[in-house]
């Protein structure tokens, strides 16, 4: 079959558009699970395998440069997604939601799941299983500092990485190469070109590879109508004498997230090798062996006489011929009741190949990110009509930089951070916090002097834990967990969940999700105070990382100073807090609260810590953890600067690094004196 009948055989291969309306009407008309868009259009995407399966694995042998560079037709079969069909659809769209501020989705019925009973050598197993995983995740080989990641082989970006012989640092938009040895910069990466400016926020390392991610601020003057100015002024030149409006020239930005490989091997010589591009500002970013998976995010708006480039999303590589392109209207995936005006771009390139970068756009938002070695997984919060929480999932398949948006789907309320999710065995586990209305009595008097007693909605908290499986289809589910708290911290491990709610008390709940058809609640436990961050520690504990609370005087609990807390899950019925300490006195604060990349732990010395402010002081502080006497305070160093915050602290053999915004202190981590100091230009 030669190019052009090719062309004209998939281009017969095409299904009205009554046909597609008919096969959604049927989808929307089911009261049962909610329907990942994985199989929306299925009726649709059966005709075209039939007719267009047979002609792919024909011409792929024959002409395999044809198929493979664009995915038209792989896409057609594996991933039926709606998508815009021109951009006039996508204009009326843009010009649709910017005249509405709320996001409104409607809410499907909801399913219970009758309980069912598991038996003890099931939750043996699951022990078993909660162990080894345990084992693996707190086993460190190297001697020195690795980010701290949520899943193993899911690098999660950072502003420092270190190989045990360099630091590489993000600091006042400048990345800097430091000797660790020497305590001195090898090189430093700064970029500005005229009217355009680099500011990195993260990076990567991989051997000889190191990847900046960060954002291009690019500037441009633009003639604008100045405000009321609608009256014609005389303007006599030396060639021309004429009549204008009343102009004025404004600088205006665009956002260009951008990752930027290094070449790395000579130290003080970096070349770049490679720049990829995607259309907004940057997000988030994951490295699963040499792939690279970053996101941006692009606002979109709508106005009379907009440009057709004005609207697409730009992605830029290097690799390609086109370095630079708009994505066609027709690429982009759409659900009609995002009612969102973002752009979400995610990008996926190898560090060692040309192969151009993958790129899948869709039109919604994210809120949180979460990464397994074979999907990613984006979250957007949003509201149905009745103004009550809703979180919508975007499923992606990542395959060698390959992506694909396979499945959405939505639960009721919000997630707490990127840990309320998590993905085992093929089934997405995750916890949300969400409003139930409840009606109280509330006395009013009306005017005539006559009383009357009417009901009124108070919004209610309350929690759930959800198993979805590999399309997203609801499996099972707990309700009600902890009603009337907020979910302040979850961890997976394994078969068992942990899931810290709090209103006046910390209930920390461990769950059994051995059968993924019968999640089960196998004990609490309740003390005083909240973790914000829960860390496995070894097979039977877990680290809790929160604050203390206390009373205000006014019937109402308040945050006090931090603390942290050892936990024994050794047996899932009866988990205990074993001890804990206070960190701080009044208010204390913590990195570590809201973001687990802060934390410093050395496993071969039983080390733990995070930087602290609190009165006005910024400083260190480590803990030698010893489970029979408990946390003992290891090290305590204040910041020289009163007001300068503490952003990393890492180790390299017995060396302590702390960094600041623009110095780098060293300290023996065995004798806590100092040894050096470096100020970073």
């Amino acid at each position: 079959m030669n190019k052009d009948n090719y062309k004209n055989a998939v281009n017969q291969i095409c299904a009205s558009d009554k046909l597609k309306e008919k096969t959604l009407e049927k989808i929307k008309q089911r009261k049962t699970n909610k329907i990942s868009y994985l199989k929306l259009l299925s009726s649709v995407a059966i005709i075209i395998i039939v007719i267009s399966i047979g002609m792919f694995e024909l011409n792929i042998k024959n002409n395999p440069e044809e198929i493979m560079p664009n995915n038209k037709i792989i896409a057609t079969v594996k991933n039926d997604l709606p998508r815009f069909k021109n951009i006039e659809e996508l204009k009326e769209e843009l010009k649709e939601n910017n005249s509405s501020n709320i996001n409104f989705k409607s809410s499907n019925k909801e399913i219970v799941v009758e309980d069912q009973a598991v038996t003890r050598g099931v939750l043996e197993s699951a022990v078993e299983e909660k162990n080894s995983i345990v084992n693996s995740a707190t086993k460190y080989n190297n001697d020195y500092s690795t980010t701290n990641i949520q899943v193993d082989n899911v690098d999660e970006a950072d502003i420092v990485k270190t190989d045990g012989q360099y630091i590489y640092y993000v600091t006042e938009n400048k990345v800097f190469i430091v000797d660790a040895n020497e305590l001195k910069v090898i090189s430093k990466i700064e970029i500005e070109e005229d009217k355009k400016q680099f500011s990195p926020k993260e990076l990567f390392i991989n051997k000889n590879k190191l990847i900046v991610l960060g954002d291009v601020y690019e500037y441009e003057e633009v003639t604008v109508r100045e405000e009321n100015s609608d009256e014609l002024k005389y303007e006599e030149t030396e060639n021309s004498k004429k009549y204008r409006y009343s102009d004025k020239t404004v600088l205006t930005s665009k956002n260009l997230a951008k990752a930027i490989v290094y070449d790395i091997s000579d130290k003080e010589n970096l070349k770049i090798i490679r720049e990829v591009g995607l259309d907004g500002s940057y997000v988030d970013s994951r490295m699963i062996g040499d792939n690279i998976y970053f996101i941006s995010k692009k606002y979109s708006y709508y106005y009379s006489g907009i440009k057709d480039e004005e609207i697409l999303p730009r992605v830029q590589d290097t690799v390609s011929k086109e370095q630079s392109k708009l994505v066609p209207c027709t690429d982009i995936i759409y659900f009609k009741e995002s009612e969102n005006n973002n752009y979400m771009l995610v990008g996926g390139f190898n560090i060692n190949n040309d192969d151009q970068m993958n790129v899948e756009t869709f039109f919604g938002a994210n809120d949180n990110i979460y990464a397994s070695e074979n999907n990613l997984y984006l979250t957007q919060t949003t509201y149905d009509n009745n103004y009550n929480t809703i979180t919508i999932i975007y499923k992606f398949s990542l395959n060698n930089s390959q992506i694909a948006l396979i499945a959405k789907n939505e639960v009721d309320g919000y997630l707490n951070n990127q840990f309320s999710m998590d993905e085992y065995e093929g089934n997405l586990r995750l916890a949300t916090t969400y409003t139930t209305k409840e009606n109280i009595q509330e006395q009013i008097t009306e005017e005539a002097g006559n009383s009357s007693v009417v009901k009124i909605p108070e919004n209610k908290y309350s929690n759930r834990l959800y198993i979805l499986d590999e399309n997203l289809n609801e499996v099972s589910r707990i309700d009600d967990l902890a009603k009337d708290e907020k979910i302040y911290s979850v961890r997976f491990i394994g078969k068992i969940g942990y899931i810290v709610t709090f209103e006046e008390v910390d209930p920390l709940f461990v769950i059994d999700l051995s059968n993924p058809q019968n999640p089960e609640i196998k004990g609490q436990l309740k003390i005083p105070g909240y973790s914000s961050y829960l860390h496995p520690y070894d097979e039977n504990h877990l680290i809790g990382i929160g604050y203390n609370t206390k009373s205000n005087g006014h019937g109402r609990i308040t945050t006090d100073n931090m603390k942290m807390s050892m936990f024994d899950v050794s047996d899932l019925e009866n988990p205990k807090e074993m001890f804990n300490i206070d960190i701080g006195n009044g208010y204390t604060h913590s990195e570590i609260l809201y973001n687990h990349k802060s934390l410093f732990y050395k496993a071969s010395e039983n080390l733990i810590g995070f930087p602290v402010t609190y009165n006005n002081k910024n400083e260190v502080i480590l803990f030698k953890i010893d489970l029979e006497k408990g946390f003992e305070k290891y090290a305590e160093i204040f910041s020289e600067k009163e007001y300068y915050n503490i952003q990393r602290i890492i180790y390299i053999k017995d060396i302590l690094y702390i960094l600041e915004y623009n110095k780098i202190f060293t300290y023996n981590l065995n004798t806590l004196e100092k040894i050096g100091e470096l100020i970073l230009d």
